[in-house]
């Protein structure tokens, strides 16, 4: 079940991704982030309110100290960085290439779950993990007829870093839910709080460096909140498993590249369709191997 809750939360990121990029059409940055964290903390509310949390959450989330919200807010505050450089990259560059950086994902979340977590995967699983970083070699060099050199590109570096930040919050998602016992509600409710306020300190400096704030209002925005907010609500019933591995939980976010590649085919006019196709085909037959390879 932590597999299909893994995959499915990853195939609603893809839609994410998509109304990230309809989003970000001529808007900056900052307010985009501020309104997603906003429409993605109203689905929260309800587990700020006694009376009503009662009948929604198992728990009381007004129960965690100070020491677990810090925890929490050390994730938020990861997750949100992590949405300004990804919301920027996506802002410039083709979702094909942003959903290839992404895949490169697993590799930082393997490195940092040996480390961290003491989870080893076989040399066979290790090398299909090495797929969907070898298919973001492949994908530079088809880069380079579309104008875009990938290792100079400051959208595309901007966009390696988000991958490192998200692909670190995996690993730690699942040190504080496991090792330190935090419960899944009280970190999604709170780091959606504590999003939003970080959002609003970010908007706050734009301000006052006199940066451009103005959103062109369209309904991609508060869509991007929540189904950030549902995917993350799905991704943690994976997360919460005993038998949950957090390099196969990167791979199955990174399932949001096939959502988004089909999608940019048809939307945003891609190029070298056969190729990349051949691309996204390689990560979802090593995602499989993946998923039949574990033990």
């Amino acid at each position: 079940m932590w597999m299909i809750s893994g995959i499915s939360a990853g195939l609603l990121l893809g839609f994410y991704d998509f109304w990230t990029k309809k989003a970000m059409i001529g808007n900056t940055v900052i307010p985009v982030v501020f309104w997603s964290s906003l429409f993605g903390f109203l689905l929260w509310i309800p587990a700020f309110i006694p009376v009503w949390s009662s009948g929604i959450l198992p728990e009381d989330l007004l129960r965690t100290d100070i020491h677990q919200q810090t925890l929490i807010f050390v994730r938020s505050l990861s997750m949100t960085l992590s949405w300004v450089l990804a919301f920027f990259a996506m802002r410039e560059l083709p979702m094909s290439f942003t959903g290839a950086v992404r895949a490169s994902g697993p590799i930082w979340t393997l490195i940092g779950g040996a480390i961290l977590l003491q989870e080893y995967l076989s040399v066979l699983q290790i090398s299909f993990v090495l797929v969907s970083v070898l298919a973001y070699y492949v994908l530079s060099q088809v880069g380079k007829s579309e104008g875009i050199s990938v290792f100079r590109s400051k959208p595309m570096l901007v966009m390696t870093f988000a991958t490192l930040l998200s692909s670190l919050t995996t690993v730690y998602d699942k040190y504080i839910i496991h090792d330190l016992g935090l419960s899944i509600y009280s970190v999604q409710a709170y780091s959606s709080l504590f999003r939003l306020v970080i959002s609003v300190a970010f908007l706050c400096l734009a301000i006052t460096l006199k940066r451009d704030i103005s959103v062109q209002w369209s309904p991609w925005i508060p869509l991007v909140g929540l189904s950030w907010v549902i995917a993350e609500y799905i991704y943690f019933f994976a997360v919460e498993s005993a038998d949950a591995n957090s390099t196969y939980l990167s791979v199955f976010r990174r399932m949001s590249l096939i959502v988004g590649f089909i999608l940019s085919v048809f939307y945003f006019k891609e190029r070298n369709i056969l190729l990349k196709s051949l691309v996204v085909g390689s990560i979802i037959l090593s995602t499989i191997a993946l998923i039949f390879g574990y033990k």
